[in-house]
Formats: C-alpha cells, structure tokens, sequence
C-alpha cells in the first residue's frame, strides 16, 4: 500500500508537474508555480515514507512483528518511528543535528523490542503430552502442503527456505522454529490458509513442553 502510495505521487503528480514545466519553459510560457509546489509536496510525502516502506518489505523476514496479535499497532508505531528518523537527517542536510530525534527514536525502538520479545517461555495448554503421531498429523495436514519435499499448496515448487516438516527427525530438530512461527506466534502458516486451530496449536505447545 505504501510504495503504491509512493509510485502513485510520482506517476501521477511528479512527473506531470514536471512535464508542464518543461511544456511552459520551451513555448515561453512563465510557469505556474502550483504545479511544482504540488510536486514538492508529494515529493515530501515520499521522502518520510521511504524508511516505513524499507521496514514493511523487511518485516515478512520477522515473524515476532507481523504475527504478532497487535501487529498493526506496531506498523503504525515503526512508521511514525521511520518517519521521525527520516526528519532527523532531513534537518542534517540543512546543516542542523538535532541529535535528540535519533535519541528519542532509539528509545522507542528499544520499547517496542521490549514489547515485542518472545517470551523465556511457552506456555503449554492443560492436556496428555501429544504423541509422536499426533504431532506429525497435525504437522502433516497443515504444515506439509508446503514444507515437504513436493509442496501441493499453489505457487510453491520448493519447500519454502528447504524446510520439510514430513518426518519425526527433521521435526525434532526443528522444534525451536515451529514454537516461534506456530506457537509462540501466528506467523505460520500464513495467513492461517490450511486453517490451523487453536487447539492444534495447543497440541504442539504442549508438545515443546514435554520435550
């Protein structure tokens, strides 16, 4: 949504404006001056979105962001945070350091770090300690669509990263990463799209807790 935003202001505002003022200068025409402070505008607009955008295309690499509960209160903070670094340095190209923005930036990254650190700890539902079997029934029908080695969910070859979730050996070695993607959190699978339950979920946490 961001970088449409962004290709939008340039396809659409800055390119035109840019385009009229050429048209005006070559048939001697005094340009008019709302069409470059719409562009300037715009351009603006784009140069404070630039670090949100960079955050937003990295972010599907961490799992502790988006699948978090309250992830879009967190997007919303990262960019006013991005936002708020990016005026730093566009006072320092003016020749001001206004060195408390990047001091106030970084405290707030560090709070919602804080906020957003895994816990020491799972916290296993009341139940049995789920089988082996269990487990990799569970694994197989909402993991393996795409984390074997020939994925049946549409648009993946290749198991994502060369994760294969098919066997109780590879499952017992990955056990750390199913607890932080599919426990800990609801990064996987994404978007929930072979519908995961709660109690499955539940399962494999009580699961790590038993290991």
């Amino acid at each position: 949504m961001l970088g449409t935003i962004m290709a939008a202001n340039v396809f659409f505002i800055i390119i035109p404006a840019h385009r009229k003022l050429v048209g005006a200068k070559e048939a001697g025409r005094e340009p008019d001056p709302t069409w470059n402070a719409r562009a300037k505008q715009r351009s603006v607009h784009n140069n404070y979105l630039t670090l949100p955008v960079l955050f937003a295309m990295l972010s599907n690499h961490f799992s502790f962001v988006y699948g978090h509960a309250n992830a879009w209160i967190y997007l919303v903070a990262f960019m006013a945070i991005g936002a708020w670094i990016r005026h730093f340095f566009n006072l320092h190209h003016r020749g001001r350091n206004a060195w408390w923005i990047l001091a106030s930036a970084g405290a707030a990254l560090v709070v919602i770090a804080v906020l957003l650190r895994p816990g020491s700890a799972t916290p296993a539902a009341a139940g049995p300690a789920p089988t082996e079997a269990q487990v990799l029934s569970v694994l197989h029908e909402r993991c393996a669509p795409c984390h074997s080695e020939t994925p049946t969910e549409p648009g993946f070859s290749a198991p994502p990263a060369g994760i294969v979730l098919t066997s109780a050996a590879r499952v017992e070695a990955l056990a750390p990463l199913i607890e932080q993607e599919a426990v800990s959190s609801d990064a996987m699978p994404p978007g929930n799209v072979t519908g995961m339950t709660q109690a499955e979920r539940d399962l494999l946490a009580r699961w790590i807790a038993s290991r």
